[in-house]
């Protein structure tokens, strides 16, 4: 499946059912919570691009060891707006755990990750958590 060293075979799920965990063939897991059958990464590949992340990162800013993906749905969360756009491409958000040295979730975010070059990039996401300023403040015009 895979064409140069070090490549990450691209794995979709063979059935998306609710409560049943689905294995990649090379017997990784994805994450517990799948939103329909699509490309994901597995929790080898999403540390993997962890990984990475980490060793491109500024030195200043520390990221936990690892990671565990919770849910993911196709889509890259947009973090000015908080909306889902779709591509044509494996692109996914995922609420990611970030684990401590002892495999304990720190903090749970969500994360964007799409498959480009035969491997899995890594995008952590800070979307707005309040309600959009103009929400609820005037009501539209009445059509006559």
């Amino acid at each position: 499946m895979t064409s140069i060293a070090g490549a990450e075979a691209l794995h979709t799920p063979e059935r998306v059912v609710p409560g049943r965990l689905e294995y990649a063939p090379d017997g990784s897991t994805f994450a517990p919570i799948l939103t329909e059958r699509f490309p994901y990464p597995t929790q080898s590949d999403a540390n993997a691009a962890h990984r990475r992340l980490i060793g491109a990162s500024a030195a200043g800013r520390p990221y936990p060891p690892a990671v565990r993906l919770f849910g993911c749905k196709p889509g890259a969360l947009d973090a000015e707006t908080a909306r889902v756009t779709r591509y044509r491409g494996p692109v996914v958000h995922c609420a990611t755990d970030f684990l401590d040295g002892d495999g304990r979730a720190v903090r749970r975010e969500a994360v964007n990750f799409y498959y480009h070059l035969s491997h899995w990039t890594m995008l952590p996401v800070d979307p707005p958590r309040a309600s959009v300023a103009w929400r609820d403040r005037e009501g539209s015009p009445r059509d006559l």
